[in-house]
């Protein structure tokens, strides 16, 4: 059985801040997205054009790219190592993503259950909550 999530929506924040505070990540948010922030400012090697060339534009998407799946690989191990914390809050979370019952969550197989929080964890909206709560902590 393949569960299907629901796009991300502002109501979800709270629940979403809870696990984050639980997890006592802000060191990481923090230093995930000042890397991001230094790797921003590219110099431009064609002094005439003022401007990254399209390789250097690639280089450093590429990189950033990279860092992302780093910090998210990262995030989502914290996760992992503290699941007994969150079960909870994560199970809720899911549960309300999916349109089922924490009932039915709990259920699911293990396969079933990792490709879930894995779905979640890939989630494109979820960037812009870590985005705003790295803001939020500098």
């Amino acid at each position: 059985m393949t569960l299907e999530m629901r796009e991300l929506k502002g109501d979800d924040l709270f629940t979403l801040l809870s696990i984050v505070g639980k997890l006592d990540i802000k060191d990481d948010f923090i230093k995930m997205f000042e890397g991001n922030a230094e790797a921003s400012t590219v110099v431009p090697m064609d002094k005439k054009k003022k401007e990254p060339t399209k390789a250097e534009k690639a280089k450093k998407e590429a990189e950033a790219e990279k860092r992302g799946m780093e910090a998210m690989a990262g995030l989502l191990q914290k996760v992992m190592m503290n699941a007994s914390k969150l079960k909870p809050d994560i199970n809720s979370l899911l549960a309300d993503l999916t349109g089922k019952g924490i009932g039915e969550i709990q259920k699911l197989n293990l396969k079933e259950y990792t490709s879930l929080i894995i779905g979640f964890f890939k989630k494109p909206e979820l960037g812009d909550f870590f985005s705003s709560i790295a803001s939020l902590l500098q």
